[in-house]
């Protein structure tokens, strides 16, 4: 019999050849996407597993053993070039089995450094001035594929002197470099190692647990669509073949017989599907590497497949196609007649809601009780909420599009919409199949889109006009923040203010970069602060108001940068935040320019003999001023800045980074889902239509006009699509607001009005697909059908 179920398929004709690449193509299609929807999920891990390295050193990495190796000194930073992150580290080793970082044959010697391919071909290309200068010595090499994280990762490991490092600030000594992303990194606190050091990577990654809980809602998200549409795909012309198959009974065959052969013919399909599908990831896997998933490209060879993974794609999708005939067929099974008395199926009930419902209230158990603390719970607590949720969408949907269809009969007497009525209310669910994938989508965009804006909503964004943006600051020292840590053994000290003498040649320096409009010192003085009522400025994630440590500024000079406020009429000199941007005033909307501080006392002190806290420089927002600012910054040994010189826009950048990551992550997972959507609702009319040839035919010869018929396979699939369409938007915005409380402790907040068109666009775009059809309508409904048929 399988070999009579080839010979049909390859030899039953045009109709049957047709129906064989269809059915290959549009497994195909799915199974492609399938694949590059595994293979990104891979690229994460691979990505993130190669961010490890870049934790050594700090607070929440141990600085390995304490004997047998010989220390390296390590000193991470960050750095930033017109507006990219760049990871540098600087490193000296003590001896020959001081551990090397991944990427490099050995460790840099002084005047020596590896770079990043990125990085190397942005030095080469921008003027040294603006970022070679910036580091000492010359280029030793290129850092390996191997240890970074994407493509465009800028790195930098600097070689130095045992004895320079000992004498920096914000170095540590370690003995290994890190292997995994510490799974509590970037927590407050760490007990781990208390002497490392409060940085983190510019892109660290995130904990395996972290990254768990990621991967799952996204592999539920993308993953649900393709495998719908694989499901459609499988089922094409599945009508036509119940009627073949009941032909077969009557001319004799038996029931195994016919489940053979109606086997072979979609195994054979899900095969050659199988094949397409693994031709089109090969051809998609350069492209989508490119896609910035999580804010950064990945190399081709992440998106990789496993063992396991080819096995159950390969074995599974022609398994699954075999199996979805043989179910399709049950009617052929019961008598040869089973298709042409085929009986009208029993009406869904209401019970198909229970597990939607149970889905919402297990989410909000979860909104009531609280989350768990442990990522692994709050995994198998949102994956099965969600899971649960999509699930019980499905179920329920070929009840509401019962339901919408005898709400529609009820309140029409037009005879197109009376035949769409009774259709959808006869076999409710080939109606939702054909709409569930972009129901799906839209349940998926309205939580991925809803979460994102509250989490946006509960960041404050740090104020900047486009001028203020323009403005470059280097924190010099702050009394909060550990600038020394010289190992095991040692005292951490804090931050004192830089010395005074070199403040006025570097002022004229920096002045005289072309760009520079005024420079602005900011002076220590121990015990000053502004009034709580100075920083009351606009929004706050710092609570109430209260008083905050101020350093002092010449207002000659401040003068020179209007955009930061003035001071008051007669006035020398005035009171400035000593956190400067870094502290609460950075996340006020409030434009300074206007703003008036308050005078400041010296107190017989002249101002130029106080030391530094930061340095502020107004530039035009050019490239060329703010990299020459920020490499002189930079190498001024005479002030040891806290943290990396940063315009206002770098700033609002580095505290948007993973909101904005996010953000990006939840656009990929849209632009999947609503095309595979689009693909499902086309292959399902499709599908409809090709299946109702005799009876559109029928209806056309006793005199329906083809107009009739267009409105009814509109109304077939716009009031599915539209009745459950509402409910899962419904659906999304009730499990957003109740994922809002249990898991971003904020208040849902509405998204933007782009939510919104894009929604409508969707469903433009749907109603679109749906009417593509009728020309496929008109010819396959002419009265040679009916006579052939």
């Amino acid at each position: 019999m399988i070999a009579l179920g080839l010979r049909l398929v390859v030899s039953g004709g045009r109709e049957a050849i047709t129906r064989l690449v269809v059915l290959a193509v549009a497994v195909g299609l799915g199974v492609g996407l399938l694949l590059t929807a595994v293979a990104a999920t891979n690229a994460v891990s691979a990505w993130n597993g190669r961010n490890a390295w870049l934790w050594t050193g700090t607070a929440w990495v141990p600085p390995g053993p304490a004997t047998g190796v010989a220390p390296l000194w390590w000193h991470p930073s960050g750095d930033i070039f017109d507006g990219q992150t760049i990871d540098r580290f600087d490193v000296a080793a003590t001896g020959t089995s001081s551990p090397v970082p991944p990427g490099m044959p050995r460790d840099p010697g002084p005047g020596q450094y590896y770079a990043s391919p990125a990085l190397a071909a942005l030095l080469r290309g921008a003027p040294a001035s603006q970022l070679a200068d910036r580091y000492p010595g010359h280029l030793a090499g290129v850092i390996e594929d191997a240890a970074l994280p994407s493509p465009n990762s800028l790195i930098i490991i600097v070689g130095r002197t045992p004895a320079q490092l000992a004498q920096t600030p914000n170095t540590v000594r370690v003995t290994s470099i890190a292997t995994t992303v510490p799974g509590n990194a970037g927590s407050e606190q760490s007990e781990v190692n208390p002497h490392g050091l409060a940085y983190m990577p510019s892109n660290g990654g995130a904990p395996a647990s972290a990254s768990d809980l990621i991967l799952s809602v996204v592999a539920l998200a993308i993953l649900a669509p393709v495998l719908i549409f694989i499901a459609t795909a499988t089922r094409l012309s599945a009508a036509r073949r119940e009627q073949r198959f009941a032909a077969m009974r009557l001319a004799g065959a038996t029931r195994k017989q016919v489940s053979v052969l109606a086997a072979t013919e979609s195994t054979t399909a899900g095969i050659l599907g199988v094949a397409v599908g693994f031709g089109i990831f090969f051809l998609l896997r350069t492209p989508v590497a490119g896609i910035p998933f999580i804010g950064t490209p990945f190399f081709p060879g992440d998106l990789s497949l496993s063992l396991l993974d080819v096995l159950v794609v390969a074995i599974g999708v022609p398994l699954a196609a075999a199996v979805a005939a043989r179910l399709a067929l049950h009617r052929v099974r019961i008598s040869p007649l089973g298709v042409t008395r085929r009986a009208t199926p029993k009406p869904p009930r209401a019970w198909r809601t229970v597990p939607l419902l149970a889905g919402l209230a297990e989410l909000g158990f979860w909104a009531v009780r609280g989350h768990p603390t442990s990522i692994s719970g709050q995994v198998q607590a949102f994956v099965s909420s969600f899971a649960l949720i999509i699930v019980g969408l499905f179920i329920a949907g070929p009840w509401l599009t019962m339901a919408a269809a005898r709400v529609m009969a009820r309140w029409t007497s037009r005879a197109d919409t009376l035949i769409a009525a009774r259709r959808l209310a006869d076999d409710p669910r080939a109606a939702f199949r054909a709409v569930s994938g972009l129901v799906l989508a839209l349940f998926i965009s309205t939580v991925a889109v809803v979460a994102i804006t509250t989490q946006t909503a509960k960041d404050p964004t740090r104020f900047g006009s486009v001028t203020e943006s323009h403005v470059l600051t280097d924190q010099v020292s702050a009394s909060k923040q550990v600038a020394q840590n010289i190992g095991p053994g040692s005292n951490g000290g804090t931050a004192g203010p830089g010395p005074a003498a070199p403040a006025a040649p570097l002022t004229a320096q920096l002045s005289g970069i072309p760009g520079v409009k005024g420079v602005l010192v900011v002076r220590a003085d121990p015990g000053l602060t502004i009034p709580a009522r100075f920083h009351d400025l606009g929004v706050s994630q710092y609570g109430p108001p209260t008083p905050i440590a101020a350093g002092v500024v010449s207002c000659a000079q401040l003068a020179t940068v209007p955009v930061l406020g003035r001071c008051p009429a007669g006035a020398t000199a005035a009171a400035f935040p000593a956190d400067g941007f870094n502290g609460p005033l950075g996340y006020t909307s409030t434009d300074f320019a206007a703003f008036t501080w308050p005078a400041a006392s010296l107190r017989g002190a002249p101002l130029d003999t106080l030391g530094v806290d930061a340095i502020d420089v107004q530039t035009d927002g050019g490239t060329p001023a703010v990299e020459q600012a920020r490499t002189l910054l930079e190498n001024t040994h005479a002030y040891p800045g806290i943290t990396t010189p940063s315009t206002i826009a770098d700033l609002v950048a580095q505290d948007n980074s993973q909101n904005s990551d996010y953000q990006q992550l939840a656009n990929v997972v849209i632009l999947i889902s609503l095309p595979i959507a689009g693909c499902t609702l086309a292959a399902g009319i499709a599908a409809g239509l090709a299946d109702r040839k005799r009876p559109f035919s029928l209806l056309r010869l006793t005199g329906a006009r083809l107009a009739t018929l267009r409105r009814v396979v509109a109304l077939e699939g716009a009031v599915p699509l539209l009745a459950v369409a509402a409910v899962a938007i419904g659906t999304g915005f009730g499990a957003a607001a109740l994922y809002a409380t249990e898991a971003q402790n904020h208040p849902m907040v509405a998204p933007g009005v782009d939510y919104y068109l894009l929604t409508a666009g969707g469903i433009v775009v749907s109603l679109g697909i749906i009417a593509a059809t009728f020309p496929l309508l008109a010819r396959i409904t002419g009265p040679e059908v009916a006579r052939n048929e």
